[in-house]
């Protein structure tokens, strides 16, 4: 099973994923602006971008440390509050490397952009998990309520 799983992130790519439109703003809009967007979009990061280049990156994460933490004013523009020079992916790139630098790095979001740089999109840790639970769903389903635990026989057997 894990060697199937292995082989399907080395074939695969970014492109192969069901990715949802993501969500770019302007270093200028107010993190105000920014959590409405992630609320009503229900989106765990949005990208930051000067003419359509990443420059920066504000996720959950962020809302919760940086701001809720130290009271931050709603109007500050989230390009003081942001993550600059985010780690980005491209649509054509492996799969496994999404992967890698998610669990590696921990990141839970990757700004997605073209062959020149422009952002295109999101790629988040949803993504990669229902790309698996859908090539893959007996073996999802079938999985122990703790993934270290193991099971003496099969349920109901």
């Amino acid at each position: 099973m894990a060697r199937q799983i292995e082989e399907i992130l080395k074939s695969a790519t970014i492109r192969d994923l069901r990715l949802e439109s993501g969500e770019a703003v302007s270093r200028s809009t107010s993190l105000g602006e920014v959590c409405e967007i992630l609320d009503r979009r229900r989106f765990n990061a949005v990208a930051v971008c000067d003419d359509r280049r990443v420059v920066g990156i504000f996720t959950q994460r962020d809302l919760l440390f940086r701001v809720a933490l130290e009271r931050v004013d709603p109007d500050t523009p989230i390009g003081e509050l942001m993550t600059p020079e985010p780690l980005t992916i491209e649509l054509h790139q492996p799969l496994r490397e999404a992967v890698r630098a998610m669990t590696e790095r921990g990141f839970r979001n990757l700004p997605l952009v073209d062959s020149e740089g422009r952002w295109v999109g999101m790629v988040s840790s949803r993504n990669v998990l229902r790309y698996i639970a859908e090539h893959f769903p007996e073996a999802v389903l079938n999985l122990p309520p703790r993934l270290h635990q193991q099971l003496a026989r099969p349920e109901g057997g």
